[in-house]
């Protein structure tokens, strides 16, 4: 998508949230056509707003902005960033209002997603997320072209967590070989659980003078990183230390006392 044929356009998204619609009836939002062919819809979050959302029937998520997610209450603006993409993790919109829609405890992911700031600067105003699965399997959905109109009939239907359902979909069918994950050379700490969101591994404790401890790391720090490849999870942790080689300087991205460090380990030879 070329910038320049995006520059300048004034965005139309359709008249302010209406009251609801007669028993019975679908609810109805208007949404206007950007010359990128997305449908952009504006919405209330938590009675704040409006916010500017596309429409993506390709989203396997709904995503907000970490702006639009701490003025709509979404998350508290002292929840704590990950270095990727400032990602806050899983949340939950108590109430979306789009049109004559209202749609309640809606899940949503809250990071700044590159997309965004690419549209925003394409179309010199602010796109504050994205509307997906998460929001459009609740409903039967028709899209009008010629009035700018959707329609909304709510279905029976679970929604599926696709977020944690997709390492499982990915890997494939279980298989009984296993592969068991180590560090390469010796570390010297021991990790905690893994923080709420996908924001980090907390570390239990470090075993003194070692490699570990040389670096600066220290019980109670959040492992967000390690020899730059994002660390959600333990297994992400063991899996990028397994790829360090004993002597190796291999940065570590760390979250203390609401700041980001990076500090520098040399694994030990443990032969």
């Amino acid at each position: 998508m070329a910038a320049a044929a995006l520059g300048g356009v004034a965005l139309w998204l359709g008249p302010a949230p209406a009251e609801e619609p007669p028993a019975g009836e679908p609810a109805r939002a208007h949404f206007s056509m950007l010359p990128s062919n997305h449908m952009m819809l504006r919405a209330t979050l938590n009675g704040k707003g409006p916010y500017k959302l596309i429409f993506d029937l390709g989203a396997p998520i709904t995503l907000l902005s970490n702006r639009a997610a701490e003025e709509s209450g979404t998350v508290d603006d002292k929840t704590p960033k990950s270095f990727l993409f400032s990602m806050r993790g899983e949340a939950e919109v108590a109430k979306l209002q789009v049109g004559t829609l209202k749609a309640e405890k809606l899940p949503v992911v809250v990071f700044d997603h590159p997309a965004l700031g690419i549209l925003s600067d394409a179309f010199g105003e602010r796109i504050d997320g994205i509307i997906g699965f998460t929001f459009f399997a609740r409903y039967r959905t028709t899209i009008d072209y010629q009035k700018d109109e959707m329609t909304f009939t709510p279905v029976d239907v679970q929604v599926r967590d696709l977020m944690k359902d997709l390492p499982d979909r990915i890997a494939g069918p279980k298989v009984a070989r296993r592969r068991v994950l180590a560090p390469a050379g010796l570390w010297g700490l021991r990790l905690g659980a893994a923080e709420p969101g996908g924001v980090g591994v907390r570390v239990a404790a470090v075993v003194p003078d070692s490699p570990a401890a040389i670096a600066g790391l220290a019980a109670g720090d959040v492992v967000t990183a390690v020899d730059d490849r994002w660390a959600a999870t333990a297994h992400d942790v063991y899996e990028a230390a397994a790829a360090v080689e004993p002597g190796r300087p291999a940065p570590v991205t760390v979250r203390r006392d609401d700041q980001e460090l990076t500090l520098t380990v040399r694994p030990a030879d443990g032969a």
